[in-house]
């Protein structure tokens, strides 16, 4: 099916939507929009009644709304493809594709780049702060970031993503996005009468995840690590430089420790990674030796690689450690890059 088609079923589905469906679909939007979570599910139905309710989402099906669980409430929340249907769905495909443009094009000027900033996409694409705070929720909720992607805060971080040596040379994006949409989020498609859309999520095809650590197997330790990463975020934005490093060090030496084992190996036998004292030096080269990160890919200041130390205050008073900005923002650029070659491989 040819872009142009693929782009006239997003409209066609627009268009067979129910003036119910529509609201529905609005309202869980906007509420996610607003707060940054999905809406919690009597909220939903005391707007619409649960009879309502039910049988709109029924014709709809799974693969628009779908229900969930947000800070351990019961939820209902869109898809991607959801999100593309509700009313601001036009607006959010122009802006995706423009952001797809610019890190298109600030990939192919710099193939070193890792990850982008909230202020150089805001600069880039003259964005008010608002339209910047949703372009931050389009591209969590898509698939179109990478590792070492951060969405806390005022300020947001978003790694390159992996298949972007892909995105195709035309100026104007909106027709990939709309293609990519309906091959990767779109789940089967049957229409009935207007209002009967029977989008079905594929069985097998979840999805993309949302997390940054979603490669990592044990998803306890994931969530952990999500967590861990968002507070480094947060604590260098109120200046915690060494706790930022502190944080990172430690999310780095379990994303390494994790790709190893994949490997076959949790760290090079007979060195210091092996015993319960692991060294980060070692398992980043442990993990260079097996390939999984580039020579050189991980830029380590002494102050990161001697993170464990850093909680003893007299030991950072006797070796005159300093921490500033440079050395959080360093140990950050280390995770990112981390994640983005990890998740490459996995």
């Amino acid at each position: 099916m040819t872009t142009q088609s693929r782009g006239t079923d997003l409209d066609t589905l627009r268009g067979r939507l129910t003036q119910d469906q529509r609201a529905i679909l609005n309202t869980v939007w906007e509420h996610y929009r607003d707060q940054n979570r999905w809406i919690p599910r009597p909220l939903l139905q005391e707007r619409f009644g649960r009879p309502a309710l039910a049988a709109a989402l029924e014709q709809v099906g799974g693969g628009v709304v779908a229900e969930c669980q947000d800070d351990e409430a019961d939820c209902y929340r869109l898809t991607f493809l959801g999100v593309l249907l509700a009313d601001q769905g036009q607006e959010s495909e122009d802006l995706l594709a423009r952001y797809l443009e610019f890190v298109r094009d600030r990939f192919r000027s710099d193939p070193r780049v890792e990850w982008v900033s909230s202020l150089e996409v805001e600069a880039a694409l003259g964005l008010t702060r608002e339209r910047s705070r949703l372009l931050r929720q389009l591209i969590r909720l898509s698939h179109w970031w990478g590792g070492g992607s951060g969405f806390a805060g005022r300020e947001w971080t978003v790694g390159v993503p992996i298949d972007v040596d892909d995105l195709p040379a035309e100026p104007d994006l909106r027709g990939y996005v709309r293609d990519h949409v309906l091959k990767h989020f779109a789940p089967e498609l049957s229409l009935g009468e207007p209002g009967a859309l029977s989008l079905r999520v594929q069985t097998g095809r979840p999805e993309p995840s949302r997390s940054a650590f979603w490669f990592v197997r044990e998803p306890a330790l994931g969530r952990q690590l999500a967590m861990d990463w968002h507070e480094a975020q947060d604590v260098r934005q109120v200046r915690g430089w060494k706790s930022c490093i502190i944080l990172c060090g430690g999310i780095l030496e379990a994303v390494l420790l994790d790709a190893l084992s994949r490997h076959g190996s949790e760290a090079p036998h007979g060195s210091a990674a092996a015993s319960d004292r692991r060294d980060l030096a070692d398992l980043v080269e442990a993990a260079t030796t097996l390939g999984i990160l580039g020579k050189g890919a991980l830029k380590l200041s002494p102050t990161l690689l001697g993170y464990r130390n850093l909680v003893h205050p007299e030991w950072q008073t006797r070796e005159g450690i300093e921490v500033g900005r440079e050395d959080a923002e360093s140990a950050l650029n280390a995770v990112r890059a981390c994640l983005r070659q990890v998740a490459a491989l996995t």
